[in-house]
């Protein structure tokens, strides 16, 4: 089914000083069944789930994508990759998401609304289902973890350093490469994405797009460690009602997941806790980028369907 593309920008900083880039895709000739906002992960941009967005807009659902601040066109300046902003960065983001969630369902009021996270867009989403659960009808978690031992001590150093120098290049670009490295650094192929994904096109495909690993200031990690710190709490799910569906899909041999173990936990809280439809499907073999493996037709199947038997 063909499908129309409309990009612009829009923002939600009153002074209008920074704008995001969206793009909404539109189904032609049939049905509209949903939507779908996609929020994507650190370090890449929405361009890479445009085939995603197509597909899914190929069935009746409309999807917008967005580039958050300081990532892709939504940036003037390319010196502004990977910088947030200085006031209350890790609200930006959320309510950044919220605003998208808006736009996306005055377009199609009538439909169920679907949110999927990926990465540092999965936190960012279960934040933001802390206070507007009641605007989507489900979220799909995609390459998520529970969570991280220390993290209070390092949004600590992290805060002090957004204060000191908060457009520094940091150091931890590369112990966050060499931690998720690590597992797969006795591989034929390796190489500083390997941790990203099994499919090596894909990973060849990132390392070579210019809008793609763009190293972190110590303000975006300050403000991605907020927002993780937020999303892994035990009690993060406190504010959502125990009948929002939720899928989780990850690859076993993600790091950020724990290898798997991390999901596993964040799904048995949310069981234990009452939660009464949750499902998951942790997929073999496969890493971070669950939705770029080789195996992605039959990934992107599994989130439709899931999506169709919740359209209610």
């Amino acid at each position: 089914m063909a499908t129309t593309q409309k990009s612009a920008y829009l923002s939600s900083d009153l002074s209008n000083r920074s704008k995001l880039y969206y793009t909404l895709f539109s189904p032609e000739n049939i049905p509209i069944k949903a939507t779908l906002l996609i929020v994507h992960g650190m370090q890449e941009h929405s361009g890479r789930y445009a085939e995603i967005a197509e597909y899914f807009a190929g069935l009746g659902v409309a999807v917008l994508t967005y580039d958050h601040l300081g990532h892709g066109r939504s940036v003037r300046e390319k010196r502004h990759m990977g910088f947030f902003q200085l006031h209350k960065p890790d609200k930006r983001l959320i309510s950044d998401a919220e605003m998208m969630n808006e736009y996306l369902s005055e377009q199609y009021p009538d439909v169920p609304h679907f949110i999927l996270g990926h990465s540092m867009g999965s936190f960012i989403t279960r934040c933001l289902l802390q206070k507007t659960n009641n605007q989507f009808t489900g979220a799909i978690i995609t390459g998520t973890g529970g969570p991280l031992p220390g993290i209070g001590l390092l949004k600590g150093y992290l805060s002090l350093a957004n204060i000191i120098a908060p457009r520094h290049r940091t150091v931890l670009n590369s112990v966050f490469t060499m931690v998720n490295n690590k597992h797969f650094r006795k591989e034929k192929n390796y190489s500083s994405t390997s941790w990203l994904s099994l499919n090596p096109v894909n990973r060849e495909h990132f390392a070579k797009d210019e809008l793609c690993g763009v190293p972190f200031s110590n303000n975006a990690f300050y403000t991605l460690f907020t927002i993780y710190k937020r999303a892994t709490s035990r009690n993060w799910a406190a504010t959502i009602p125990l009948s929002f569906p939720f899928l989780f899909v990850s690859g076993q041999d993600d790091p950020i997941g724990d290898f798997g173990k991390g999901v596993m936990l964040t799904i048995d809280h949310l069981k234990h806790d009452g939660f009464k439809d949750i499902e998951y499907t942790i997929y073999p073999e496969m890493r971070h980028e669950i939705l770029n493996e080789e195996i992605r037709e039959d990934v992107l199947t599994g989130i439709h369907e899931w999506i169709f038997r919740h359209c209610g």
